[in-house]
């Protein structure tokens, strides 16, 4: 079979579409795959938003909240649960006193097989529970952490954001007691 000279431009500008066209398919992928993330800076930003539309203060990043939600993050993400406790039955509270933070007060709010910050913080707010965590005037502080694991046999990203509001410092006795000499 021979080709017209005529054909030669018709079978380059098919090709020319057909790269094209899988080029911005596959843009539009990765796209989608770089700007669609659950990410805790930004549910940090949208939680302090909320607030703040609230008339209420910013809360402030504690490195233990963010390492106790990062220790439940990967506990749930490995072992495949959802749930506030461990399936040994281990409360929130237990991530807090694992990583030493004393706490007057705190909350606890969990998102699975969401793909985007703006959807977590969205499903919160319109959760009445978790948006009264987030609204909470006694919370000060807040960390939180993603992971990603299986979950009723598909790849999820479990979310686990913490606020708490710390204990006050005891005051050692023999400091009081030379301070008052």
């Amino acid at each position: 079979m021979r080709l017209k000279k005529n054909s030669i431009p018709k079978i380059l500008a098919v090709a020319v579409f057909i790269f094209g066209f899988s080029i911005v398919v596959n843009f539009n992928s990765i796209k989608n795959q770089l700007f669609t993330a659950v990410l805790p800076s930004v549910l940090i930003n949208l939680s302090n938003h909320d607030r703040l539309t609230a008339q209420l203060p910013k809360l402030t990043v504690n490195s233990r909240l963010q390492k106790a939600a990062q220790l439940k993050a990967l506990d749930m993400a490995t072992r495949g649960y959802f749930s506030h406790n461990t399936p040994e039955g281990q409360t929130p509270w237990y991530w807090l006193d694992l990583v030493g933070y004393n706490y007057a007060s705190a909350g606890e709010n969990l998102a699975v097989n969401f793909d985007d910050s703006s959807d977590v913080d969205l499903a919160w707010m319109n959760s009445p529970s978790h948006r009264e965590n987030i609204l909470n005037k006694k919370y000060t502080e807040i960390g939180i952490a993603t992971a990603k694991g299986m979950y009723q046999g598909q790849e999820a990203v479990f979310v686990v954001q913490f606020f708490g509001k710390p204990a006050p410092l005891r005051e050692n006795p023999l400091t009081l007691a030379r301070a008052n000499y």
